[in-house]
Order: structure tokens, then C-alpha cells, then sequence
């Protein structure tokens, strides 16, 4: 715990020193605001029949989405870049000799990229309501919390997962791209999965994302409770304990298949 903790603390400090690049990342998350709001005047937020489950408000819909794809971000793609930059820096070989261990560091130094994005998702949240007239009032917190912890699990091992075949083909973005774009298009992010042709529907209860936005938006929008959200939790759990399993598997196998064939160092 005090590892994770100064990791925490040297990440957050380094963050804090660069304010521009800090404050500008902010200011981005209120300028999609701004999109979403424009494109909600053009077509109209209220009494969207797709979006009737989630009280009917396109810029709350659009609002959750973003804002819980931004933490899933840091899942898909941190630990990757972690590993890309410790072969860059010729790092990475002496991480491995760490007590530690390679995946407590890995994961020990994306807890501020997790907090930093808990950070956004409470300034899309809090800008939303009081800009636009996003409705939270009835919000169940407790029950958003917890689909946001197991949301952060559940990529958290494909993030590892993904991680561990970086360090074997290097450079892996446009995969990654195409991959995250079809989680959007299919997940619910921007738009309602209902409204999809039906094996797009099929395609997208295999994302963990789809049960995290229903339940983050049923819970925030409508006020769900935990009890009404256990199908939704109970699949986010089993696919936390799945992927986290799987990635660390493999990344533990993957390092070890790197050792021996000399291609640990290379990048």
C-alpha cells in the first residue's frame, strides 16, 4: 500500500508541475461539452424514444458516455505505453529486476492516470448539470461508484492483456484505434445499442462497456439502486476476474517468452 501510495504522490506531482498541460486537459473536457450542447440544440435533447431507459436526455446520455469511455481509456491504452516507453529508455529490463515486480509497478503507476480521469468524470458531470441543465439530482452514487470500480478492473486486464502483446510487436496503435473505435460503435457510447442492426447488438454484450454505461446511466440518470443493478455488477465482476486473470497471465508469460528469446530490450 505505501508503494502504491508514492507512486500515487510522484505521478500526481509531476502532473501539478507541468499546470498548462494540466488545466488545457481540462478545458478539452468542457469544450466536448460544448459540441454535445450545440448538437443537442440541433436535434433536441428531450423525449428521445431510444433513450426513454435513461429518462430520454441526449446530452446526459452523451455526457456518461464520454466521461466513463475517457477512465476506460486509460485501461486500454496506459499500461501499453508504459511498456513502449521502458523499451524506448532502455528501462525496461531493469524494471524486471524491481522486488516489486513488473505488473505492480505497471499497475501502481496508472493510479494517477485512474484518479485523473475520476477527476474529468466529475468535471463532465459537474459542468453538465450546471451549464446545461443535466438533471443528477436523483443520482445514486454509491451504486455509480461501484460500477465504476469494476468498470476500471475489467479493462484494467485487457489493458495488461494488450500490454503484454506490446512488448512483442512494439508498435500496436492502429490496432488499439480500430479496436477502441469498435467498442464505441458498439458499446453505447454515443448512442443507444437498441438502435443497432441486431448482430452489432450480438457484438456488444462481449464489451464489459455496454453493461458499465447502462448501469452507470441508469444509476446516475434515474437514481438505480445496487439491488436493481446486481445483473449488471454481477457481469462487470465476472469479466473483472476473467480479463484480470487472462492479462496477467499472459503478461507474466509474455515476459518470460521475451527473456528467452533476447527481445526484451528491443524496440
Amino acid at each position: 500500500m505505501r508503494l502504491a501510495w508514492a507512486f500515487l504522490v510522484r505521478d500526481a506531482k509531476i502532473a501539478a508541475s507541468y499546470r498548462i498541460s494540466f488545466f488545457v486537459s481540462l478545458l478539452g473536457n468542457l469544450l466536448i461539452l460544448a459540441v454535445f450542447y450545440f448538437v443537442g440544440q440541433t436535434i433536441g435533447y428531450e423525449n428521445i424514444p431510444a433513450l426513454k431507459p435513461y429518462g430520454g436526455n441526449l446530452l446526459a446520455f452523451l455526457l456518461i458516455g464520454i466521461a466513463l469511455t475517457d477512465c476506460v481509456g486509460v485501461s486500454l491504452t496506459g499500461f501499453a505505453t508504459q511498456i513502449r516507453e521502458a523499451q524506448m529508455t532502455g528501462t525496461l529490463e531493469i524494471t524486471l529486476l524491481s522486488p516489486a515486480g513488473l505488473p505492480k509497478i505497471l499497475i501502481f503507476s496508472s493510479l494517477w492516470g485512474y484518479v485523473f480521469s475520476a477527476i474529468r468524470l466529475v468535471v463532465y458531470l459537474v459542468f453538465g448539470g450546471l451549464l446545461y441543465g443535466v438533471d443528477l439530482s436523483r443520482a445514486n452514487l454509491a451504486a455509480g461508484l461501484l460500477v465504476f470500480f469494476l468498470t476500471v478492473l475489467a479493462f484494467m486486464g485487457i489493458g495488461i492483456l494488450w500490454a503484454s502483446i506490446v512488448l512483442f510487436i512494439k508498435r500496436g496503435e492502429s490496432v488499439m484505434t480500430v479496436m477502441s473505435y469498435l467498442v464505441i460503435l458498439t458499446s453505447g457510447v454515443l448512442l443507444p445499442t437498441n438502435v443497432l442492426p441486431e448482430w452489432m447488438q450480438f457484438v456488444s454484450k462481449l464489451s464489459p462497456l455496454t453493461f458499465a454505461l447502462d448501469g452507470m446511466r441508469r444509476a446516475l440518470l434515474q437514481g438505480t439502486g445496487v439491488e436493481a443493478l446486481l445483473g449488471e455488477l454481477g457481469i462487470l465482476g465476472l469479466f473483472s476476474v476473467v480479463f484480470l486473470t487472462i492479462g496477467l497471465m499472459a503478461f507474466e508469460y509474455s515476459v518470460r517468452l521475451a527473456r528467452r528469446s533476447g527481445t526484451l530490450a528491443e524496440y
